[in-house]
């Protein structure tokens, strides 16, 4: 599960971006101050940092004057997200190694999420099954160092929320009742009619819209073998 650290004292943001990130995947850890900030990057070492500019103690500049420092954090990338998002901010915050800058009036929550995920070479895949248990054993075969699998449980809502979470690929289990009612909604959407669907099940027939099947007896390695090559990490 890749590493997110977030530095933001705004307790109200830092609540919500985390939850956000959080579902999306990723193993979120925070600091409210600069200080804090750069203690936890060296202890934790994320894969992502998203940097605030006003903070106490020691402001996000600063903060990123002490990765620059450090060899390891060097190359993990920041991602600034500030009310203070004047041209001369964003310049210096580029200068001093950032990947990105966001305005906090401006830029959407899905908008950063899907940026981080793309700068560090992620992948999002959301699984749609009606039953946890059942969709644990496909999980774990997706289990990837650069992979993020969300679950989507409600079958009535899959399609909805798989345009708003802009998966790079869907797994459908097919072992839900609806999953074929599912796999024509997912189809249908012109949002969506770009992204690959596997469907995990043994009846390929009734899932023959599905850009590739596998049976539930290969979940284990068939799944992960497939995945890996739609999404070119193999």
């Amino acid at each position: 599960m890749p590493k997110l650290l977030l530095i933001e004292d705004n307790e109200h943001i830092q609540r919500i971006f985390s939850e956000k990130f959080r579902r999306e995947g990723f193993d979120v850890t925070t600091a409210g101050d600069g200080e804090a900030g750069v203690t936890t990057a060296k202890s934790a070492r994320p894969d992502a940092i998203l940097l605030d500019i006003m903070l106490p103690k020691m402001d996000g500049f600063e903060v990123l004057k002490h990765f620059q420092q450090d060899a390891q954090l060097r190359a993990t990338p920041v991602f600034m997200l500030s009310n203070r998002a004047w041209p001369d901010d964003v310049q210096q915050a580029l200068s001093l190694g950032a990947r990105q800058f966001y305005s906090k009036g401006s830029a959407s929550l899905q908008e950063i999420v899907g940026q981080i995920r793309s700068e560090c070479g992620l992948k999002k895949i959301c699984l749609v099954s009606n039953n946890i248990v059942a969709a644990q054993p496909i999980a774990k075969a997706l289990a990837h160092p650069q992979i993020l699998c969300s679950l989507q449980t409600v079958p009535a809502e899959a399609c909805s929320a798989t345009e708003r979470g802009a998966p790079d690929l869907i797994i459908l289990d097919g072992r839900q009742p609806t999953g074929a009612a599912v796999l024509q909604q997912l189809k249908s959407s012109a949002i969506l009619r770009s992204i690959p669907i596997i469907a995990v099940t043994d009846q390929p027939t009734a899932y023959h819209r599905a850009d590739a099947c596998v049976a539930i007896a290969a979940i284990p390695t068939g799944l992960r073998a497939t995945v890996l090559n739609r999404l070119n990490l193999a």
